[in-house]
């Protein structure tokens, strides 16, 4: 894919840094754990060596005491709400990255005089921005496209549509889709229902079958979101932009 412009290859590895940090908070816990009992490791064997044992066996007790919570997890549920919001945090990252490439996969059609549908979009700007523009006129082109046709990214519809409808590609639609369907309508409850499941959400992925999350829903039921389930859907995320990036890179003629 080394072939590809930057610009096309860009948000893939911007999105893969920002799903890092999101997977970074799934285990912030133990990260503390980690941190804290190293420090006591040291407290401990400092006073050990200047013969303060009975010192060195209180700071022992706690230091095993926090052993047992990093090994048992025991801090685990207390972290659900940091789980649910690293769906959240994952979805408007993917939503920003899809829009992003769909901005620069209309860019590089029209540079590249590619005959795709948007090329006979009509558009309208005026003498200011035209003027201001920093960008090449495909660029300023992608810009106005997303603002008159109002398309939004964080709907997996709209999405679709956006790429059929501008660039003549057929986003395909089977598990991976059918996953984000279900982070983008989780992150929606999340945000607007209190984490309840709601008649809405269970509306918006009735279709959205097979998927791998959150296959049985149970309306007035809270989402809870496990740290394997959030490192699924951003496999799924990553998997469905780079999926999208191979097919601009075939409409380009470029190999893949």
């Amino acid at each position: 894919m080394n072939v590809l412009p930057m610009q096309i290859r860009q948000p893939l590895s911007a999105f893969v840094s920002q799903v890092e940090s999101v997977r970074e908070l799934l285990v912030f816990d133990q990260f503390v754990l980690e941190q804290v009992v190293g420090g006591l490791v040291q407290i401990a064997d400092g006073l050990e060596r200047r013969n303060l044992h009975n010192d060195a066996m209180t700071v022992r007790n706690r230091l095993d005491a926090l052993k047992n919570i990093r090994t048992s997890g025991s801090l685990r549920p207390r972290y659900q709400t940091i789980f649910n919001q690293c769906i959240v945090l994952l979805v408007s990252y993917f939503g920003s990255t899809v829009g992003d490439l769909f901005r620069s996969a209309i860019d590089v059609s029209l540079a590249s005089g590619l005959d795709v549908p948007v090329a006979k979009e009509s558009v309208e700007t005026d003498w200011e921005t035209l003027s201001q523009s920093t960008t090449g006129h495909s660029s300023l082109v992608a810009r106005l496209v997303v603002s008159k046709q109002k398309i939004t990214f964080q709907d997996m519809g709209g999405t679709v549509r956006a790429f059929d409808k501008n660039l003549g590609l057929q986003l395909r639609r089977g598990e991976v889709m059918n996953d984000i369907i279900l982070g983008q309508a989780a992150r929606h409850a999340i945000v607007h229902a209190g984490a309840i499941i709601d008649g809405q959400m269970k509306h918006q992925v009735r279709s959205a079958e097979p998927r791998s999350l959150k296959v049985t829903l149970v309306e007035g039921q809270p989402l809870c979101f496990t740290p394997e389930e959030v490192n699924r859907l951003a496999d799924q995320m990553i998997a469905f932009v780079t999926d999208i990036i191979e097919q601009v890179a075939r409409s380009l003629r470029l190999p893949g």
